[in-house]
């Protein structure tokens, strides 16, 4: 699914604050609509972009009666319309590519001793596809596996609530700022030039990617059969959604995984506490910097099916055609067992309910002595919200209000490390090393700077630095606080980390 775009990039925005006066009160009937229609969520700091949306839509009608135009007749295209305006893609190509190693050295490797004959096709999903650049980036990581010399056959489907970014995404027409994260050699192999500044992926790849118009959040057994998917990309998606929407999507991709199959997720979305991932028998895992979940082979009981719906009144039924059900998994059952112990698989973010503390909660000496105002935290929370659901230009400018001369050096540390995230986020990985750098300088206690230094250093190649890094993070997390692992965790626990940092460490000495 696209993502919501930051405030502040409307072209053409309420030019009055009469005219946004007058829109405000409809924006909890817009709320309303969005919920259910779209199983989209938008709160109180999204005033600006749903005001602008309103305006534009409207047109001469004038916002309120467009308003009553939608409740009254929500036809597809007012819809399709609503989707464009208020979500917008924020990828590129080969984004976060740890995850991408994951699959191609960890568990695509294994493919050729599952046992399959020629024929036997792999199916891959990519969640929230936006303009296709993951799509393509996961069917140039299945084609660099060498299937089709094991005599197994691929393709990648993708899907999108935006009906604007599904056509971009199939004319598959990229600039530089698309493949800014792509290496010059990944380039050339992969890309072919259709105009000075202009890419797209080789007949080869896009053959194999298909687009469709589909809602994650809502019940249509006929897409969502069971074991359809051996592999689903579904990140930064599920933070969209509204809860009953959310839990819907959550039920619809878990069942429709393939046993031994792998959901990628966001950097900071996890399955923690959801209990249709403890039935399906996912466990987490960890390969190559990054977490995922993987089905077992045998799931403890079978799905239901067809799943069941905690319906949100007037949501639209899904389009699409059913397709037959493929159940074989093409992961052979040599794959390792879990990683982590999974009795704790948990919520999407942190505020859907309390989570079960392991240990009493304990404070390092720099966050003791922290001064910070609740107003400082909870803007630093705001902040991390807005970069984590890909608003980052929002984010980076909620973290300049954080730094002046006055602010205590652990919570600088905390914005240095959120601007590195950012930076990350962005795929400049340059800038993001030095914020991280400057995190860790402002307080030596503060162990989750280290461990993404030495997770940026091993994706260069350097062995020796990220074995610095990595330790120094393993060091310092036993005594890092829960405060800051709630808030800069990713959802998972502190000793899921240390598991991380000791695994890849050694990784760094093979």
């Amino acid at each position: 699914m696209t993502r919501v775009p930051p405030a502040g990039t409307e072209s053409s925005a309420p030019s009055s604050l009469s005219s946004a006066s007058s829109v405000l009160p409809l924006l909890p009937r817009l709320r309303a609509l969005l919920a259910a229609r779209l199983g989209l969520q938008f709160d109180d700091r999204q005033d600006d972009r749903l005001i602008a949306a309103l305006t534009r839509l409207s047109g001469t009608s004038g916002p309120a009666r467009y308003m009553d135009q939608l409740e009254l007749a929500p036809t597809r295209a007012r819809l399709d319309a609503l989707a464009g305006e208020l979500t917008v893609g924020e990828t590129f190509f080969f984004r976060h590519p740890e995850q991408f190693d994951a699959l191609r050295f960890d568990l695509l490797s294994t493919v050729a001793r599952a046992g399959f004959g020629t024929g036997r096709r792999l199916r891959a999903l990519s969640a929230g596809c936006a303009s296709g650049e993951e799509a393509y980036t996961l069917a140039i990581t299945l084609h660099r596996a060498g299937l089709a010399a094991q005599g197994i056959d691929w393709d990648v489907l993708a899907v999108d609530l935006n009906p604007a970014a599904l056509a971009r995404a199939s004319l598959a027409r990229y600039g530089e700022w698309s493949l800014r994260a792509t290496a010059p050699e990944q380039r050339e192999q992969w890309f072919q030039s259709t105009a000075p500044g202009e890419w797209t992926p080789l007949p080869a790849i896009r053959e194999r990617v298909r687009f469709e118009s589909r809602h994650l959040g809502l019940p249509d057994p006929g897409f969502w059969s069971p074991d359809r998917f051996d592999i689903i990309f579904c990140r930064n998606v599920l933070i969209y959604l509204e809860p009953a929407a959310l839990r819907q999507a959550i039920r619809n991709m878990i069942g429709a995984l393939a046993p031994g199959g792998v959901l990628f997720l966001g950097h900071v979305e996890t399955l923690r506490g959801q209990a249709d991932a403890q039935a399906a028998g996912l466990t987490l895992r960890q390969a190559h910097g990054c977490f995922f979940y993987q089905r077992a082979l045998t799931p403890p009981s079978p799905p239901a099916w067809p799943f069941p719906w905690e319906a949100t009144p007037g949501l639209a039924p899904a389009l699409g055609a059913p397709r037959a059900s493929e159940p074989t998994s093409v992961f052979a059952p040599a794959i390792p067992a879990a990683a982590f112990a999974d009795e704790r698989l948990g919520r999407i973010g942190v505020t859907d309910g309390p989570d079960r503390p392991d240990r009493p909660d304990r404070e390092s000496p720099a966050a003791a002595a922290r001064t910070a105002s609740p107003w400082d935290q909870a803007l630093l929370d705001d902040a991390l919200r807005l970069v984590e659901s890909g608003q980052v230009e929002d984010g980076l400018r909620a973290c300049a209000k954080l730094i002046a001369p006055q602010t205590p050096a652990p919570l600088q540390a905390e914005v240095l490390f959120l601007q590195g995230l950012a930076m990350e986020e962005r795929g400049q990985l340059p800038a993001a090393e030095w914020h991280h750098q400057r995190a860790a300088a402002k307080d030596a206690g503060f162990a989750l700077p280290h461990l993404r230094l030495g997770l940026l250093a091993r994706r260069r190649g350097e062995i020796v630095a990220a074995r610095r890094e990595l330790r120094r993070a393993l060091e310092l997390l036993d005594s890092e606080s829960d405060e800051r692992l709630r808030r800069f965790g990713g959802g998972f626990e502190r000793e899921d980390l240390r598991r991380l940092c000791r695994d890849e460490i050694q990784e760094a000495r093979a």
